[in-house]
């Protein structure tokens, strides 16, 4: 079953027994600890033992890092110690970090800080000024920055078992709380599939209001009366309107005094002029759609005037 892996970072001759307790703590969790101490860290010859450790750390769950008085051994990466660098090199993986500083060196860091334009400042607990440089790096950390001070061994593992326990909890709640999640997930899923669905339903019934309000328009059955057109007159747009009147012997033209749409039609002696508002298209022509309630019959007027001379040609 696969464990945990926790990668020890520290100098290691001033906390040799500091890891040595940690690493029993870190077995008897069920964890499994990495020390470069212990062989647990495979290296070949093709780079320096260092970059094995920075590489060791991506195959690593989580990372404790112990600060205390010595500075340890230099980077290649200056101008980082070796430890820093683990540290370092875990933060830009994204790593679970714990970082620990010896209570003396960390109350001497706040010292440090008021005191560090001041070229004669002189340490008391470390033995070079670049770790708490570099404690300040780690503290203006946007993130994954917390320190917590230790005297005894025995400190660092009670916070770390109460860190583990929590987080183990919190993965307790996290799979209780996934079937909610599923469950919140499919609801979402069947809001919008219902949301798509009142959208759609609710466009194809105000087209078919419209189609049977277009179909039944009130102007087709004032226009037979005005025209006497003996077939059931339909339309919709001013376009079919005209061709179907020019069909029936009627001429159009626009009335200005009124804006109206004026047809005349003379056959037998007889004058039929037709006003048919503006009013009932719209800006693109279409026939807009009226139920009966709402039509002005004077939409369409018309004119009869009887008496003219037969244009009809006889056979």
């Amino acid at each position: 079953m696969a464990r945990p892996r926790v990668f020890l970072s520290s100098t290691f001759y001033d906390l040799r027994y500091i890891r040595n307790d940690l690493e029993r703590f870190i077995k008897e969790s069920g964890y499994e600890p990495v020390m470069s101490e212990r062989g647990h860290i495979a290296y070949g010859h093709m780079d320096r033992l260092e970059e094995y450790c920075y590489r060791e750390i991506s195959t690593c769950d989580i990372l404790v890092h112990i600060v205390g008085g010595k500075y340890g051994s230099q980077s290649q990466k200056e101008p980082y110690s070796i430890s820093q660098m683990e540290l370092k090199t875990a933060h830009d993986l994204h790593k679970q970090i714990y970082v620990f500083v010896e209570r003396a060196v960390h109350v001497e860091y706040r010292t440090y800080l008021k005191n560090e334009d001041n070229q004669d400042f002189r340490p008391q607990y470390v033995d070079n000024l670049e770790i708490y440089k570099f404690l300040k790096k780690i503290y203006g950390l946007p993130s994954n920055n917390v320190i917590a001070d230790f005297d005894s061994v025995n400190e660092i593992i009670e916070y770390l078992r109460e860190q583990w326990s929590g987080l183990f909890q919190r993965f307790l709640q996290e799979e209780s709380r996934r079937e909610d999640y599923k469950i919140s997930s499919n609801l979402k899923s069947t809001a919008e599939t219902l949301a798509k669905l009142i959208q759609y339903t609710t466009q194809e019934r105000d087209q078919t209001i419209k189609s049977i309000l277009v179909y039944n328009h009130p102007v087709f059955s004032q226009l037979t009366e005005a025209t006497g057109i003996p077939i059931r007159i339909f339309f919709s747009n001013f376009e079919e309107l005209v061709l179907l009147l020019q069909t029936f012997g009627f001429t159009f033209e626009i009335d200005f005094g009124t804006d109206d749409y004026m047809f005349e039609r003379i056959k037998s002696g007889t004058k039929t002029t037709v006003y048919i508002s503006m009013d009932i298209f719209d800006a693109s022509q279409s026939l807009k759609p009226v139920d009966s309630g709402e039509w002005d019959r004077e939409f369409v007027r018309y004119e009869v005037e009887e008496g003219l001379p037969h244009d009809d040609i006889p056979f």
